[in-house]
């Protein structure tokens, strides 16, 4: 339910039924049913609340392995992919954030919340498709710097935000300011004080791998972050291969 107030308008609720009620991927949460009279979203029932709870511990949640975080996020990068390469218009989720991924009984990904999503528009003059709003909206640690200068989402808005979200899966750290404080452990050699030790006993070599990636994605500037269907979506399976050889912690 939609509380009274919430920053969620009719637009937003409309999008939301609309984008869910087209795509079906096994990692974005499935809509069952809505009512626009009192903005109520019926979805499928997630026992394991979202990925923010986990990192956070909310009410006593075990906090995830780190085989898990590498799991969660190659279903994510499928998930993003997926909406990008839509047809006959790609698809930007605009407010991808911990927040906003469920997980099921099986601790099995899902991305949620569509109400800022956006088709992506080829014009004469643009190189990329892009959606250019009229009013600034999400959530400002994962928001892509170049948005707020130009008001213009493409796909590179979701990578930003993605990583982000790796950066925190891999440190559990506030994500304001997470991308300066792991680029300069990174320049000092200390990022192994920054690996989040609630995950388990992650190799040291694999968690580097993954706030790298976290720091290529969430460059400031868009054209120097990866593709996420192609070298993304590449690192993280051959993590996920790695991780699930390697025994529980």
């Amino acid at each position: 339910m939609l509380k009274d107030g919430s920053s969620q308008g009719i637009n937003e609720f409309n999008q939301e039924v609309e984008t869910l009620g087209k795509v079906r991927h096994p990692n974005l949460v499935t809509l069952i049913g809505a009512c626009a009279e009192v903005r109520a979203l019926i979805y499928e029932y997630f026992p394991n609340g979202s990925l923010e709870d986990h990192l956070k511990c909310k009410n006593n949640m075990s906090p995830l392995s780190w085989q898990d975080r590498v799991r969660i996020s190659f279903e994510i990068c499928c998930a993003l992919s997926f909406l990008h390469c839509s047809k006959p218009h790609g698809i930007v989720h605009g407010d991808l954030k911990p927040d906003n991924i469920l997980l099921d009984s099986n601790n099995v990904s899902k991305i949620s919340d569509f109400g800022l999503c956006r088709q992506l528009n080829w014009t004469d003059s643009a190189s990329i498709p892009y959606h250019l709003t009229d009013c600034l909206k999400g959530t400002l640690a994962y928001m892509d710097p170049e948005y707020l200068s130009t008001a213009k989402i493409t796909a590179q808005y979701d990578v930003y935000s993605f990583g982000i979200m790796l950066l925190r899966l891999a440190t559990c750290k506030d994500p304001r300011g997470i991308g300066n404080l792991v680029e300069e452990a990174q320049k000092k050699g200390t990022l192994n004080t920054l690996v989040d030790p609630s995950a388990g006993s992650w190799p040291l070599k694999e968690a580097k791998k993954m706030m790298s990636l976290g720091l290529r994605c969430s460059d400031p500037i868009r054209k120097c972050r990866p593709d996420l269907s192609t070298k993304v979506w590449k690192e993280l399976k051959s993590m996920v291969e790695i991780a699930s050889v390697s025994p529980s912690s």
